[in-house]
C-alpha cells in the first residue's frame, strides 16, 4: 500500500462479499441478537467452547469463594436475627448448585449441556436467596437485597449464558421474590422498594448483558469473515491454492488410510487470454465467476473440494466417487460450460467460451505421491489442450501405474511414479 494511500476499510474487504454467510449477516444485521439458522447453531458452538465455559468456570469459583467466605463471617461474628435461614439455604442449595455448574464446565460431557444445567442451577440459587431475602425483611433486614442485585449482575454478565437464557432466569427469580414476599406478608412498602431496586439492577444488567453479547456477535462473525477472506479467492469465491495445497495433504493420507480412491479434475479455459484482450478485464472477471459458479456445484459433498488453482485454471477433488458419476462428471462440467453461451469470437474451439479438462481416479499408495497424482491430471488436462480444446481427457491410475512428468520435466526426468 501507498503510503498516501487511505487505509482499507473492513467493510470494503469483508462486508460486500456475496456468497459469504458472514457478510450477509453483518449487513443484515442482527437487533435481536439472533443470527439465520445456519449460523446459530455455529456461534452458540463457538461460543460455549471458547466464551461460555471458561467465564462460567471463573464465576462460580469466585461465588463459592464468597459464599463461603460470608457463611464464615456469620459463623464467627453471630448471625444478625432473621437470617438464620439464608446460612441453612447458603449449604444446602446454593453451594450445591454451584457445584454442579462447575462440573457442567469441568466434565467434557455435560460441555453440550452447559446452558441448560446452568440456567437451572441459577435458578435454584436465585429462588433460594429470594426466599431468604423475604424471610428477613419480616425482621426489618432489608440489606440482603443487595445479594439478589449480585445475583442479577452474574446471571447476565459472568456467567456465560446468552442473553435470552439469562431474561428467563431472572425474571423467574425477580418473579419469585415478588411472589414470596407477598405470601410470607412482607412489609409492603419495604417489598416495593426492594422489587424496585431489584428490577431497575436487573434492567441495567440486561443492557450490559445485550451489549456484550451483541460485540461477542459481532467478533464471531468478523473473524470468520476475515479466516474466510484468506482460504478464499477473492474473485470467484471459491478455496484458493493455498488452502487446496494443504487440504490435499490431508485428504491424500485420509485416502490413503481407508483404501479409497479420489478424482482429482482440472478445468482450464479455452483461450481465455484472447477473450481477454477482445473483451475487456471486467468481461474476464465475469466469465471467471460463471465458470466458477459451475464448477462449485460438483464439490457438495463433506469431503469434496472446488479451488482456483491459479489463472483461468480450476482443480476438483472428490473423495470416493462413485465410478459412473467419476467417469461422467468431466464431461458434464464441459458441457456446461459450454452452455453458458458466452460468446468467444476468438476461440479456436467454439464461437462460446468452453473448457478443456483432464481427470485421473486414484488410490494414494506409498509408492504414489500427491504430487504425481495432481501431475497425472494436470498431464490429461495437456492433452485435450493438445488435441484441439473443448474436450475432456479421462486417466484412470487406480489400478495401473502411470508415469509422469512427459511434457514438463526434460526426457531424462520422464520417470516419476504418481
Amino acid at each position: 500500500m501507498d503510503a498516501g494511500s487511505p487505509p482499507m476499510d473492513f467493510n470494503q474487504l469483508g462486508y460486500s462479499q456475496p456468497g459469504s454467510p458472514y457478510a450477509r449477516q453483518l449487513r443484515r444485521g442482527f437487533p435481536w441478537l439472533k443470527f439465520s439458522a445456519s449460523l446459530e447453531p455455529e456461534f452458540r458452538e463457538h461460543y460455549q467452547s471458547s466464551t461460555g465455559l471458561q467465564r462460567g468456570r471463573m464465576a462460580c469459583l469466585v461465588a463459592m469463594l464468597l459464599i463461603a467466605t460470608l457463611f464464615a463471617i456469620d459463623f464467627f461474628a453471630g448471625t444478625p436475627e432473621g437470617t438464620e435461614v439464608l446460612n441453612v439455604l447458603r449449604l444446602a442449595v446454593m453451594l450445591p448448585a454451584l457445584f454442579v455448574v462447575l462440573l457442567a464446565t469441568l466434565l467434557p460431557d455435560l460441555h453440550r449441556h452447559y446452558d441448560k444445567i446452568a440456567a437451572v442451577c441459577a435458578g435454584v440459587f436465585g429462588i433460594a436467596l429470594a426466599y431468604s431475602v423475604a424471610q428477613a425483611s419480616l425482621h426489618g433486614v432489608s440489606y440482603l437485597v443487595s445479594g439478589l442485585i449480585m445475583t442479577s449482575v452474574y446471571v447476565y454478565l459472568f456467567l456465560g449464558l446468552l442473553i435470552g437464557t439469562a431474561v428467563v432466569v431472572n425474571t423467574v427469580i425477580v418473579g419469585a421474590f415478588a411472589a414470596l414476599a407477598f405470601a410470607l406478608g412482607a412489609p409492603m412498602p419495604d417489598m416495593l422498594y426492594q422489587l424496585a431496586v431489584l428490577v431497575t439492577a436487573s434492567v441495567v444488567s440486561a443492557f450490559g448483558g445485550y451489549t456484550l453479547e451483541h460485540a461477542l456477535r459481532k467478533s464471531f462473525l468478523e473473524s470468520r469473515l476475515l479466516q474466510q477472506l484468506a482460504e478464499r479467492d477473492g474473485l470467484t469465491g471459491l478455496y484458493n491454492r493455498r488452502i487446496f495445497d494443504d487440504y490435499m495433504q490431508r485428504i491424500w493420507r485420509q485416502a490413503h488410510r481407508e483404501r479409497v480412491p479420489l478424482q482429482i479434475i482440472f478445468v482450464d479455459i479455452d483461450d481465455f487470454k484472447v477473450y481477454n484482450d477482445l473483451y475487456g478485464h471486467q468481461a474476464g472477471d465475469d466469465c471467471l465467476k460463471r465458470v466458477a459458479e459451475v464448477l462449485s456445484h460438483a464439490a457438495k459433498r463433506p469431503f469434496d473440494i472446488c479451488a482456483r488453482y491459479g489463472g483461468e485454471e480450476f482443480v476438483l477433488v472428490l473423495y470416493d466417487p462413485p465410478r459412473d458419476f467419476a467417469e461422467s462428471l468431466p464431461e458434464r462440467l464441459r458441457a456446461e460450460i459450454a452452455g453458458l453461451a458466452i460468446s468467444h469470437a476468438g476461440s479456436a474451439a467454439a464461437d462460446v467460451v468452453t473448457a478443456s479438462v483432464g481427470a485421473t481416479r486414484i488410490v494414494p499408495e506409498e509408492a504414489r505421491s500427491v504430487e504425481g497424482a495432481i501431475q497425472v491430471a494436470d498431464e490429461a488436462l495437456y492433452e485435450s489442450k493438445e488435441a484441439g480444446r473443448n474436450r475432456v481427457t479421462l486417466r484412470d491410475a487406480v489400478e495401473s501405474p502411470v508415469v509422469t512428468g512427459s511434457f514438463r520435466a526434460s526426457p531424462g526426468q520422464r520417470s516419476h511414479a504418481a
